[in-house]
């Protein structure tokens, strides 16, 4: 699938090499579009290069920082979700327990 985008942000990344606003923006796209696989090719192919190997270390770390953290949100449920639903079964639970504790006691009077 052919992404202009992508391409153009590369060839940016590759013409200024020492940017890191330029590697940013390029890992941001792919992150954004799920494209890390192709980030992480492209910098993998850059290794071998004795003047932008090290930077292209360090830039197949950050994505595989981006994919793990993109699998752990994945991963993990949403605590807001299941912390709300608690809260309602308690709220609920009490009123119901205050209803019966009061129609048991009103007889009682």
């Amino acid at each position: 699938m052919a992404d202009n985008a992508l391409d153009t942000l590369w060839k940016h990344a590759l013409d200024h090499w020492d940017d890191e606003a330029a590697h940013r923006a390029f890992l941001e796209h792919c992150r954004h579009h799920d494209r890390l696989v192709e980030a992480a090719v492209r910098y993998r192919g850059m290794k071998a290069d004795h003047l932008r190997g090290e930077l292209a270390e360090k830039k197949l770390a950050a994505i595989t920082a981006l994919a793990l953290a993109r699998l752990e949100s994945a991963r993990t449920p949403d605590r807001r979700k299941h912390g709300r639903l608690v809260s309602y079964v308690l709220i609920a639970f009490f009123v119901l327990a205050t209803v019966g504790l009061l129609a048991y006691l009103g007889p009682v009077r």
